[in-house]
């Protein structure tokens, strides 16, 4: 008998160390928009225009255009990667799900070596905008929201 509870009770320690919202499989809509950040110009893409008042406060740049625009639905532990200019690829993990915030991992890899990497906590609905690498005449700039679902 001592050897059928062992199993139950190591599951159970387990379980009660995972966090209810990993166990609950909850995943997060992920979105994610590339925009190339120059100042060649005044101009603010139409696709940008909810983000453009925050972009221009926090970024000296005169000109943002959508490059590309996803969303995928990620479960805690999942990755999602988008493939940027130059051999770039940006990938995205939420890592945990901590009340009405979204833990995420984002990294860049560039022919497989990981260059970039950080860690950061949205509000859930929220966005962040982080700098990238150079491109063309300006640099890569990377908006990604998340919402739990």
């Amino acid at each position: 008998m001592i050897r059928t509870l062992k199993p139950l009770v190591i599951f159970f320690a387990i379980a009660l160390l995972l966090p209810g919202e990993l166990l609950a499989g909850a995943s997060v809509r992920t979105g994610i928009r590339v925009i190339h950040a120059s100042s060649d110009a005044v101009h603010v893409d139409p696709g940008l225009r909810d983000i453009g008042p925050e972009l221009e406060s926090v970024f000296r740049y005169t000109s943002y255009t959508l490059l590309k625009q996803t969303s995928m639905d990620l479960v805690p532990g999942n990755q999602g990667r988008v493939r940027l200019p130059g051999g770039r690829t940006l990938e995205v993990e939420p890592l945990d799900l901590k009340g009405r915030r979204i833990k995420y991992r984002i990294a860049i890899f560039k022919q497989g070596a990981r260059v970039f990497g950080t860690e950061v906590l949205l509000r859930n609905r929220g966005s962040i905008t982080i700098g990238g690498p150079r491109f063309k005449n300006g640099y890569l700039l990377f908006n990604i929201s998340g919402t739990r679902k």
